[in-house]
């Protein structure tokens, strides 16, 4: 009997997996065929007007995707200072990425976030009308993606970058790039540490299949909005130095949180 409880518990949470990504996938096609066209044109064909409209069409599509996530039980979020983000302006954000989803909550939590995302994406039949219309590919020069942020930036956006460039390896240390510090340096903008901490992401981790869940039970994610780390202690270094300091201090703030949920766990 307990065998066959189980199994209904499995094929339940992977039939919610499964609904998520395809509420998610049917939203993004219906922001970008339906909803972005009559944006530009309420917008009066201005870039940025246009911009903000769609940036905040997207943040509450993908609060709408996490509230099915968290209503049929699949998953717990909980945000810790969450009274952080509250008016956030010109800011990097940056984050660890243990989950295919650490993106759709940074994005749920933040109404005026940009990122810079794979140019496969920019391809890709669901993705493609809002990833060109609003966000950065990596496939143009690094130049050009630092021209590109940098209006962003100052229009006001903030930007999220996952600095390991890929979602974490379970058990693995971390390597951060020095991209994300190189954006924050060039726009001369802070960067706001989120440290993404909860249970096992199984199921949801790279290369995990579509069809695993966690075996224990719900998801839970637990986010920590840290303290901003000023821009303006790592200006007095040459670019490339200061891109090293501001990667390791990055690494050094989230691996410290990282270590204080282990040692309460």
């Amino acid at each position: 009997m307990m065998f066959i409880l189980r199994r209904m518990a499995y094929c339940w949470r992977v039939f919610i997996k499964l609904m998520t990504y395809f509420w998610f996938g049917l939203g993004s096609l219906f922001l970008a065929t339906g909803l972005f066209p009559t944006l530009l044109l309420l917008s009066g064909f201005s870039r940025a007007r246009f911009g903000r409209l769609a940036r905040f069409s997207v943040h509450l599509s993908h609060k709408l995707a996490l509230a099915h996530f968290v209503y049929f039980g699949l998953g717990k979020i909980h945000v810790e200072h969450r009274e952080r983000l509250k008016g956030l302006r010109s800011k990097v954000i940056v984050a660890n990425h243990p989950s295919i989803l650490d993106v759709v909550i940074l994005f749920s939590l933040i109404p005026n976030a940009d990122c810079i995302v794979k140019g496969s994406l920019g391809q890709n039949r669901f993705m493609k009308g809002i990833v060109n219309s609003i966000y950065i590919v990596n496939s143009k020069t690094f130049e050009d993606q630092l021209a590109e942020t940098d209006k962003s930036l100052k229009r006001g956006n903030c930007l999220i970058i996952f600095p390991e460039g890929t979602r974490s390896a379970p058990g693995q240390r971390w390597q951060f790039k020095k991209g994300a510090a190189r954006f924050a340096l060039h726009s001369k903008c802070d960067v706001v540490p989120i440290y993404i901490g909860g249970n096992d992401k199984i199921g949801l981790g790279k290369h995990d299949s579509l069809l695993e869940v966690n075996p224990t039970g719900r998801y839970r994610f637990a986010l920590d909005v840290l303290e901003p780390i000023p821009i303006e202690k790592f200006l007095g270094y040459p670019p490339s130095q200061a891109a090293i300091l501001l990667t390791q201090e990055m690494q050094n703030v989230l691996e410290s949180r990282r270590n204080q949920e282990i040692a309460g766990a």
